[in-house]
């Protein structure tokens, strides 16, 4: 997704001031006109804008001049992102937030908060990203900030667009807003922008022809505003859409345009990622020598860049390439390699995690603990309330019902089995005979029970198959059934004694861990990772293959209800799909 220009509204500060301070300014000035100022650079020259607010940041600390401190450290943070440093930028983008809630300073706050909230949605955090962006949202309502009310809704709207989150619909009506905002201010950038947004919200979606008449409003957009490397861009969208449409023919020559723009203004990048659609296209064509020619030359790049993301996707094409040719030697080496880049951008989410956990407060976690047990309290002395109700009311009803049940014990001993039969369906998935969510809900009401009041431990594992619907597109719905059965047949055959495996929907699998720790869980969930890995279904179709992502979550002191363990559980699988997949995550 494309995101609103949050350096345009420095520049329009900088337009304001006028020219910059002298060099004679007092301190207080020369370091606040930075902070105003340094947004740009923080972008086109990251380096050297830290260069520049490194010094600053300490003078301004030595001065005591806090609101500079913090604006300056945000800019810095902006910069970090810029270089692909996550943990030091959130670092900053903390403080920053901090800051502004101590100083009371609204607008600092809410420009910490939108920063904060997409540094953490680029990191998978997508429940506190949300949290941040909304409220950032409300901060600039209050304070009647146009601008900036718009780049935390661009914010929101990619988040919920995000396929990891996958809420599309109403990603789309948040875009459709600014696209009304935009069309009244006449910001004719910015409505390029939604109609790009919308079109990559609408591809994801699979609407493929509502996605090409938004890309099409989007480029001929650019075109107008003589943006000619803008319009490329959005070319190389269409391309791709036109051939999931199966409008190969159409898409070849617009992404051979866009790559000649590529070239012609050195863009390697850009020209490297829309020659490997390119490639695509060609090999949905059936020209496979030339697909393959593109495909290791866009290798080349990749791995002078060392971009283990695109590597990996050229891998995979090449395999499928390869095996159109009847090349399979080399095609199994290529899915080899593909698979080794896969492993090695598990171990790098890994370490992201990892650095990340290193940078939140506790402060915050405490705050948000506190908040957890307050309504946990109010909600349990709610449900004792009411159950002392319910007792009254069930002794009620018994004296009223001994009469009738008299007269039904006839009728129920007839209908016992065929209730019996009805209530294994009702409980079991159709398909793999596990149990279904039903089930698995009162299941986990009873072993959280007692492993409450036994003072044992449980954890719940949250796992889906990994691209299930790519598997389904390929192969079939049938196909994808035996895809369904034979994982839950192999996560369900390394699980311990005790431990109960449901699926909870479509591709999704919920497991129930009675005594074990943190530890003993993600032992548990890698055999599980490990077991499906290494399913071989070519009989259901050659070369197929599936993985599963899953995310942990021990159960706390307390919890009594399956909903806020699997929220955190589900939160965690989030992460691992957004690290890679085929991976375990502790929440």
């Amino acid at each position: 997704m494309r995101t609103l220009t949050y350096t345009s509204l420095a520049l329009l500060a900088l337009l304001m001031l006028g020219a910059k301070q002298p060099d004679a300014a007092p301190p207080s000035q020369r370091l606040q006109a930075l902070a105003e100022h340094c947004w740009a650079d923080a972008v086109a020259q990251p380096e050297a804008a830290l260069r520049a607010l490194d010094p600053a940041i300490a003078e301004s600390a030595l001065l005591g001049l806090a609101r500079t401190h913090a604006e300056l450290r945000l800019c810095r943070g902006y910069a970090q992102e810029q270089l692909q440093r996550p943990v030091p930028a959130l670092q900053d983008y903390e403080f920053g937030v901090a800051e502004g809630q101590r100083l009371n300073a609204a607008t600092l706050l809410a420009d910490a908060l939108s920063l904060r909230g997409e540094a953490r949605y680029l990191q998978g955090l997508y429940s506190q990203a949300l949290t941040d962006l909304k409220r950032a949202y409300e901060i600039n309502v209050t304070l009647k900030r146009a601008a900036q009310q718009n780049y935390a809704l661009n914010a929101i709207a990619n988040l919920y667009a995000d396929a990891n989150v996958g809420d599309y619909d109403r990603a789309i009506d948040y875009y459709r807003q600014l696209l009304k905002r935009h069309e009244a201010d006449g910001a004719q950038q910015e409505i390029a922008t939604a109609h790009y947004n919308l079109g990559s919200t609408l591809e994801r979606k699979q609407d493929y022809a509502a996605a090409l008449e938004e890309f099409r409003q989007a480029e001929a957009l650019e075109r107008r505003r003589q943006q000619p490397l803008e319009a490329a861009y959005v070319q190389r969208s269409i391309g791709t859409v036109l051939g999931k449409l199966g409008r190969t023919a159409e898409a070849l020559p617009i992404l051979e345009q866009a790559l000649k723009v590529f070239e012609a203004a050195g863009h390697a990048d850009r020209a490297a990622q829309t020659r490997l659609s390119h490639a695509v296209v060609l090999r949905q064509l059936g020209r496979l020598r030339e697909a393959l020619a593109e495909l290791e030359q866009v290798r080349e790049y990749f791995e002078r860049e060392r971009s283990d993301r695109f590597l990996e996707k050229i891998h995979d094409e090449r395999a499928l390439t390869l095996s159109g040719l009847g090349e399979w030697p080399r095609a199994l080496r290529a899915r080899e390699q593909q698979l080794a880049l896969v492993r090695r951008l598990a171990e790098q989410a890994k370490s992201q995690q990892t650095s990340r956990l290193r940078v939140e407060f506790d402060s915050a976690r405490k705050e948000q603990e506190n908040r957890e047990l307050n309504a946990e309290n109010l909600l349990r002395s709610q449900a004792l309330a009411s159950a002392q109700a319910i007792q009254h009311l069930q002794l009620t009803a018994l004296a009223l019902g001994t009469v009738a049940l008299l007269a039904l014990v006839a009728l129920g001993l007839r209908q016992r089995s065929h209730a019996q039969r009805m209530r294994t369906l009702a409980m079991t998935d159709e398909l793999t005979r596990l149990p279904n969510r039903r089930h698995l809900q009162m299941l986990a009401e009873a072993q959280l029970a007692a492993a409450q009041d036994g003072g044992t431990p449980l954890a719940v594992l949250a796992l889906d198959i990994d691209h299930f619907k790519r598997i389904n597109d390929q192969h079939g719905h049938d196909a994808g059934d035996q895809v369904l059965r034979r994982v839950a047949a192999a996560a369900q055959a390394v699980l311990r004694r005790n431990d109960v495996l449901g699926r909870t929907g479509g591709e999704e699998f919920v497991a129930l861990l009675p005594g074990a720790s943190a530890e003993v869980a993600m032992e548990v969930a890698e055999r599980m990772r490990a077991a499906v890995a290494a399913l071989q279904m070519d009989e259901i179709a050659p070369g197929l293959r599936a993985s599963i992502s899953l995310g942990v979550s021990p159960c706390q002191a307390g919890e009594r209800a399956l909903h806020p363990v699997l929220k955190r559980a589900d939160a965690a699988l989030y992460r691992a799909k957004a690290a890679g997949r085929n991976m375990v995550v502790l929440a």
